[in-house]
Order: C-alpha cells, then sequence, then structure tokens
C-alpha cells in the first residue's frame, strides 16, 4: 500500500537564534511506514512586503522504502529566510538511511550532509553505522535504544571569513520511543547523545519529542527541536530550540 503524506504548517515560530538543527530526525517517518511504501513532504512559506520586508520557505522531503527485511529512508530539506533583504538561513540538508532487520533490531548505514548559517556550518558530512535494540513493546507502542560511531568533516566560518575545519569521530548513543498516552494522543520521541571519541567533553545533544493529537480526521501535532553543544568551534550559543505547529494529511 502506498501512502502520501502532506504536511501543512498552520503556524511556525522559533525560539533563539537558530533555524536548522545539526541532527537529521528519520523516525516519525519510520512511525508511518507500511510494508512497502512511504513519503512525506512538508511545505509552508511567508512572505511580507511594505514596512516589513521578510520571506521564509522551508520544505523537506522523506521518502521510505521496505525490501523485505532491509529499509531505505531518504530525507532532503531546505529552509531560506530572510529579513529587510539579510539573508538569516539558507540552509539544505540531506541523509541517506539503511537498516537491516533480525527480528525487532537492526543493525544501520547512513550518509548525511548540510550546511547551517546561523551556526556558521559551511559544510558537515557524515558516514556511520550502529546497531539497534528493541527493548520494549507493546502494539504500537514501543521503545528502542541504539548505539553508532561516525566519522564527521566539518567547516566553519570563523572571525575575518577564516575557515576552521574539524575531522572528528563520535560515538553515538541514540534512543526512539512511540507511546499512546490516550487513545487520541500520540508521543514520539527521539534522543541523540554524540561524543568526541578524542575529547569526551566534547558532547551535542538533540530531542525532539512529537505530540500527535488524533481529535479529527487529520492529526494535528506539536514538534519540539532541541539542539545542545557543550563546546562549540565557533561563536554561537550553545543550545538554540525550535517548536512547531502543524497538519498532517494522510491521503
Amino acid at each position: 500500500m502506498k501512502k502520501l503524506f502532506l504536511s501543512i504548517f498552520l503556524i511556525s515560530f522559533l525560539i533563539s537564534n537558530s533555524f536548522t538543527q545539526t541532527i537529521i530526525n528519520t523516525e516519525s517517518l519510520l512511525r508511518e511506514i507500511d510494508s512497502t511504501f512511504a513519503f512525506k513532504l512538508n511545505i509552508d512559506g511567508n512572505v511580507n512586503f511594505g514596512n516589513i520586508e521578510f520571506a521564509q520557505l522551508n520544505n523537506s522531503l522523506s521518502i521510505g522504502k521496505k525490501i523485505n527485511n532491509s529499509l531505505v529512508r531518504l530525507s532532503f530539506g531546505y529552509e531560506y529566510i530572510s529579513e529587510e533583504k539579510d539573508v538569516l538561513a539558507d540552509d539544505w540538508v540531506g541523509q541517506v538511511r539503511f537498516n537491516k532487520f533480525y527480528k525487532k533490531n537492526s543493525a544501520f548505514l547512513f550518509l548525511q550532509g548540510q550546511n547551517v548559517k546561523s551556526l556558521k556550518l559551511l559544510h558537515r558530512y557524515l558516514i556511520g553505522a550502529g546497531y539497534r535494540i528493541r527493548i520494549k513493546e507493546k502494539q504500537t507502542d514501543y521503545f528502542d535504544f541504539s548505539l553508532g560511531f561516525f566519522y564527521e568533516d566539518e567547516l566553519y566560518e570563523g572571525v575575518n571569513l577564516s575557515k576552521i575545519e574539524k575531522y572528528n569521530y563520535r560515538y553515538s548513543l541514540s534512543s526512539f520511543s512511540n507511546f499512546s498516552i490516550t487513545e487520541k494522543i500520540l508521543l514520539n520521541t527521539s534522543i541523540y547523545y554524540q561524543i568526541n571519541t578524542n575529547d569526551l567533553g566534547d558532547a551535542r545533544l538533540f530531542i525532539e519529542p512529537r505530540l500527535y493529537f488524533n481529535f479529527t480526521s487529520f492529526p494535528i501535532y506539536l514538534n519540539l527541536k532541541y539542539r545542545y553543544h557543550s563546546k562549540p568551534y565557533v561563536e554561537i550559543l550553545k543550545s538554540d530550540t525550535e517548536l512547531t505547529f502543524g497538519i498532517e494529511i494522510d491521503l
């Protein structure tokens, strides 16, 4: 069965000074994928002229395909924000992820690339692998834990347009859960914790809970993203937060 998911954002606003996270979460797509194929597209935009000149465009595309006991997921996103002709964000992000299932557990490989203007990140390229374990499961509810390892190639914009290159290996600890709070309310949560193998004090944390309200034909959701980096490589804040409201239409 093929499914097309078109997410139309009703309200979108940001807290702090960041517009794009450095960790991609494809867990929400896994919740929706059926035995063969899943497709999810998010699009929203806003343009103002006159006393305020403001433009914003966001879009993301996620595709998942199951082949026997394997799953391939592709994700791509782009965000553009300008205010008074000052470009605040012109960011893209993409990831390819492959899972090989062994009953409820799975081994995974992934490739990722992106840039984030607000974090002065000119590029970030990753390649990694790991293993995911099913800890608990009851009907559609589950809790998973994963251990991974990856290599990252990062390029930042320093002072006076200088370039800062960073090449690191990181351990990755992650948890994924999907719980029914009530019959009509569902919570899907992902947590990523990444540690530099050569400097244990250099750690990154990413938390993304998504709360679904299934009171109508089209579920409404509230999505929170929180990012923290203990040792930023350039002059930026250690943490930022993004909050999004939306409605999801299953066609």
